[in-house]
């Protein structure tokens, strides 16, 4: 069993971080929050492949990372911690765990752990993957780029070098960057090129799309796991219309709704960066039914914090004690 950090309060509202008899160290510069707060945690995928494009948390780091939370924290289903915010009684140590985009290791590697500790959590959907196992727009991209050979990318007349995984990772920003100048519906020729211009066959990229199935959907649903609206094919919804874009949200919200017979209240926002959502969007969403939409912004949630611009954290350090500090260590920073 995995030997987490314990953290203490003071009665001078200092934390401290004890690991082992005799070792400890004290922060006494960070403040206690003087009210509730609560936690979401965000995955995207869970399993052991070398693939150092795209985020991955290995499936024994994520187990123990569960085992932390069962000892240091309280998991609940994020709808109940929402609701519990907008009514001022948030319960203590509080967290909700979300995965992104519904990859099927969600289902092979992720369930398993999730039932085994008897925790709830999200899974946002982007429910056209789902019925064309087609990777989305993104995947494509990341397989370009993970796969070429080639030295060097030319991106909007820009060279960016490609010998390191830093440096492919900076290249891979700057495409999707590059891709924001364009209307969505020119995104999937803009990407056809860059397989071509990277010698990446483009039948490749658009193979394996590693999604869930309905039928795995169906089975987690009923194992205390939620599934919210993520968009039909992954848009940035700031670069469509508003009634394109809700179009690609009430798709989704209609098809999952179709599929499990329940309504569908949580919206994860595609990519969820600041720029990624506005007002008229988040208006458009409560109007449409939904209890809250979760971004990629990092920090916690309270009674304060507006419902469709959910903070989340991420837990993608390899090493659990890393992740158990970071987690406690954020409570009181935001």
């Amino acid at each position: 069993m995995v030997s987490l950090p314990r953290l203490v309060i003071s009665s001078m509202d200092k934390w401290t971080i004890r690991r082992g008899a005799d070792s400890k160290v004290s922060f006494p510069f960070i403040k206690r929050r003087n009210h509730a707060s609560f936690q979401i945690l965000q995955y995207h995928r869970i399993n052991d492949h070398k693939d150092q494009i795209f985020s991955r948390v290995p499936v024994e780091v994520f187990e123990k990372q569960m085992e932390g939370l069962s000892r240091y924290h309280n998991v609940y289903p994020l709808e109940e911690l929402v609701e519990r915010a907008l009514r001022r009684d948030i319960p203590p140590k509080a967290v909700a765990i979300t995965f992104d985009d519904g990859y099927r290791d969600s289902y092979d590697n992720a369930f398993p752990i999730l039932k085994r500790f008897g925790f709830p959590a999200t899974i946002f959907l982007t429910t056209g993957t789902i019925e064309s196992q087609i990777p989305l727009w993104h995947d494509r991209v990341f397989h370009a780029f993970g796969e070429t050979q080639d030295p060097v990318a030319t991106i909007g007349g820009k060279q960016f070098p490609l010998g390191t995984f830093k440096e492919r990772a900076s290249a891979i920003f700057a495409f999707r960057q590059y891709l924001r100048n364009y209307e969505y519906n020119r995104w999937n020729g803009l990407i056809e090129q860059l397989c071509t211009d990277l010698g990446v066959a483009w039948a490749n990229c658009q193979r394996n799309a590693e999604k869930l199935s309905w039928s795995q959907v169906e089975e987690m649903s009923k194992y205390h796991v939620t599934f919210g609206a993520h968009t039909v094919t992954h848009p940035i919804l700031t670069n469509l219309a508003l009634p394109e874009a809700m179009d690609e949200v009430l798709a989704s919200k209609k098809t999952i709704e179709k599929r499990l017979n329940a309504p569908v209240r949580l919206f994860a926002y595609p990519n969820g960066n600041r720029g990624d959502f506005n007002e008229p969007i988040k208006h458009a969403l409560k109007e449409a039914g939904f209890l809250c939409a979760v971004t990629i912004l990092w920090g916690n949630n309270d009674f304060q914090t507006d419902p469709f611009e959910l903070r989340r954290v991420g837990m993608w350090d390899r090493d659990p004690l890393i992740s158990a500090m970071r987690l406690s260590w954020s409570k009181f920073l935001s």
